[in-house]
């Protein structure tokens, strides 16, 4: 390998680094619609389009709450001084209710053209709320699979769930 093709290979494996180009993910799991304590089988699928070198790949369950409230707040002028104004600010909080990290594979090698399957079953919490949608609050599910790349972009995929 000549001095060009070497400065070649360093300049795609940098590029690779920071696009997430080594690698892809297929993540599918076998049901949306659940219910607290039901277990939810799912697959992931990692193909490698380069050299492929992850920390773990981890699924993780998610259940994010947003609460939008409308708060009094006191009116200041440019030198921050109050007047004894107020006026209400329409503010929004977010939380996440439950964030559970599973890992589903340590340390990961792969070789350009190599593909690895890995299947299994998360359960939900028995004391899961339901997802919820309304005007000024919500309740949403999510389960991410998460290839780890060390000092790179991850392969990540989302699908979202409805608890019922």
């Amino acid at each position: 390998m000549g001095f060009f093709d070497a400065l070649k290979e360093g300049a795609k494996k940098f590029t690779n680094c920071v696009t997430g180009g080594y690698g892809e993910i297929e993540f599918s799991l076998g049901k949306t619609d659940v219910s607290p304590g039901e277990r939810v089988p799912y697959k992931i699928k990692v193909d490698a389009k380069g050299e492929l070198k992850a920390k773990r790949i981890l699924l993780i369950l998610r259940a994010l709450e947003t609460c939008e409230l409308d708060i009094e707040v006191d009116e200041v002028d440019e030198d921050k001084v109050s007047h004894g104004n107020t006026r209400t600010e329409r503010k929004t909080f977010t939380n996440y209710s439950i964030e559970e990290n599973i890992e589903v594979h340590g340390e990961l090698e792969m070789n350009e053209g190599e593909s690895e399957t890995y299947s299994g079953e998360v359960t939900i919490p028995e004391a899961a709320q339901p997802t919820y949608f309304g005007p000024l609050a919500r309740h949403e599910w999510s389960i991410e699979a998460d290839v780890d790349i060390p000092w790179g972009k991850d392969l990540k995929k989302i699908i979202k769930i409805n608890v019922r």
